[in-house]
């Protein structure tokens, strides 16, 4: 398994892809690639008229863009002219750090903003992808950014075991009232997911 640092424009076509929420998340500041394999793979097909579009954005973007990103991520037209995301190896999954939505006193604090998988493990190693995707990631980001601990939450139906492999512990259970309209009462905010939720938290030894 390579995992990689990627630019966080890349990272959001992913998530428009294959995040249920399809929401960019907020406070970036580093987002990761986890691929399986050397083989290349054709995982996307762009907007053939508008490939910008999946960066939830009007804003111009440099015409080398669909220049080379990295050695294992390729923007190409396929044989019918569409215009693809390829990478070589399979991918395991993205996910995106930053400062946390919620308040805390400690600057320290990161937040895993969004996390979204799209492999389906069959044997109990690739079970540990996910966990490894993520300590790795953590690790990167620790070595350039001074954390204390980090934050994330999953729904209530979800179990979080790769989260526990990676080093979190289950904080506490968030339930909003019905008339909390949380990041939804703030202008120009989209309505938020108040769906009941997991904290976990991982301190940084």
């Amino acid at each position: 398994m390579k995992i990689h640092r990627i630019d966080f424009g890349l990272a959001k076509i992913f998530y428009r892809e294959f995040h249920r929420t399809n929401k960019p998340p907020v406070g970036h500041k580093k987002s990761y690639l986890a691929l399986l394999g050397e083989d290349w793979h054709k995982c996307i097909v762009l907007n053939p008229d508008n490939p910008y579009e999946t960066f939830w954005s009007n804003t111009a973007l440099p015409k080398d863009w669909l220049e080379d990103l990295h050695d294992d991520v390729r923007i190409r037209s396929d044989d019918a002219g569409d215009l693809c995301v390829y990478t070589r190896g399979q991918i395991i999954g993205v996910c995106s750090i930053g400062r946390p939505v919620a308040r805390w006193k400690d600057p320290g604090v990161y937040e895993i903003t969004r996390i979204c998988f799209n492999f389906w493990p069959q044997s109990n190693k690739e079970k540990k992808y996910f966990s490894k995707f993520i300590r790795v990631a953590i690790d990167d980001f620790k070595r350039v950014e001074p954390a204390s601990k980090f934050v994330t939450y999953i729904h209530d139906h979800q179990s979080g075991r790769y989260l526990e492999y990676a080093g979190f512990k289950k904080d506490k259970h968030i339930k909003y009232s019905e008339n909390n309209k949380g990041w939804g009462s703030r202008q120009n905010r989209s309505s938020s997911d108040l769906s009941p939720k997991y904290r976990f938290i991982r301190e940084v030894a």
